[in-house]
């Protein structure tokens, strides 16, 4: 019965590094080898993101004002800028709207 909640506290601390932008399977597997407790407390402690996201000014709510400037759109997965004709993000492979 312990093992059976040592392993339910194992994927939770996977799956709460998953929506934190971590790998789900590093950190389970951590918190399996080491303490659910530990590893939650220092993932808890960690900021949000996985470093991979460019930072890119937001485009303006105006629209495109500039002729001379190539259309484009964000990759709503990375926030790769992307040309305006790509269906998929040349990054990560989330299709493009």
């Amino acid at each position: 019965m312990t093992l059976l909640f040592w392993l339910l506290f194992c994927a939770f601390i996977g799956y709460s590094a998953g929506r934190k932008g971590r790998s789900r399977w590093a950190w389970g597997l951590a918190a399996f080898f080491l303490s659910p407790l530990i590893v939650g407390i220092v993932l808890a402690l960690m900021p949000d993101g996985d470093g991979k996201k460019e930072t890119r000014p937001a485009p303006s709510p105006g629209g495109n004002r500039d002729s001379g400037r190539r259309e484009e759109k964000y990759c709503p997965e990375c926030g790769y800028l992307a040309d305006a004709g790509e269906q998929y993000c040349p990054r990560c492979g989330e299709m493009l709207w």
